[in-house]
């Protein structure tokens, strides 16, 4: 039989939805997940040889972000995500909570979980809006985290 490349190669996964569930809160369905953003920042470093005093020039690790995930969804009137970034607002240690986020198919059936430690919602916002409009209205949070984790 012959080799092809694509018999081996794991499959793209595909999600519908969104679901990301925090400590004893109900689960919440979001519709998009604008990204799962964690970044260390490369620092530059200078140096001449001692010997040959040529110098050089290396990038190494420098300072870490903390994660981030983006996630929208349409406002579904319970107010929570406002809430919760309220108790953030007030510096209330208890906002940190731990979650999981699940991609979901179509169907329902989880196709990744991503564990999300001491996620707090650092940014809440509602889209842009006309009145008169059909359009549903979204809101976006952007979640910090101490460390997120694929499982």
């Amino acid at each position: 039989m012959p080799f092809s490349p694509m018999q081996d190669a794991p499959q793209a996964i595909t999600a519908a939805r969104f679901v990301v569930s925090f400590d004893q809160s109900a689960p919440s369905y979001f519709s998009e997940l604008s990204g799962i953003t964690s970044e260390v920042e490369p620092t530059e470093y200078i140096a001449s040889h001692s010997r040959s005093g040529r110098v050089v020039h290396t990038k190494q690790f420098g300072k870490t972000k903390p994660p981030t995930v983006t996630l929208k969804r349409g406002v579904d009137g319970t107010g929570f995500l406002f809430a919760w970034h309220a108790m953030v607002r007030e510096g209330n240690p208890a906002a940190k909570m731990t979650g999981t986020l699940e991609l979901q198919d179509a169907a329902g059936a989880t196709q990744m979980t991503y564990r999300l430690f001491n996620a707090w919602p650092s940014k809440v916002e509602v889209g842009n809006l006309k009145a008169g409009a059909s359009e549903i209205v979204l809101e976006t949070v952007t979640f910090t985290c101490e460390e997120v984790k694929a499982l």
